[in-house]
């Protein structure tokens, strides 16, 4: 997302923007609010760009010392938009 940002929009455009980090580790730290946050920014200004984000496992957990095994930012994302998944 930065070297896209950096190099394919930034020079061309004024972009402004909001990060929220997915992470693991600061989706651990916050509770996952941070992903609840970022469905609300969705929902104020209209538009996100979503990178790759990991939903945790058994493995993960341990990997992460997570608190508790986060549902899919992606699906809770999604829910918070009333959103839908299309396949083709």
């Amino acid at each position: 997302w930065q070297m896209i940002k950096d190099e394919l929009l930034l020079p061309f455009i004024d972009l402004k923007t909001e990060y929220y980090d997915l992470g693991l580790e600061y989706r651990n730290q916050t509770n996952d609010q941070v992903t609840i946050d970022s469905a609300e920014a969705t929902k104020k200004y209209g538009v996100a760009v979503k990178c790759a984000t990991i939903t945790p496992n058994a493995a993960r957990m341990t990997e992460y010392d997570l608190k508790e095994m986060w549902k899919s930012p992606n699906g809770t994302i999604r829910a918070a938009l009333d959103g839908t998944v299309f396949r083709a």
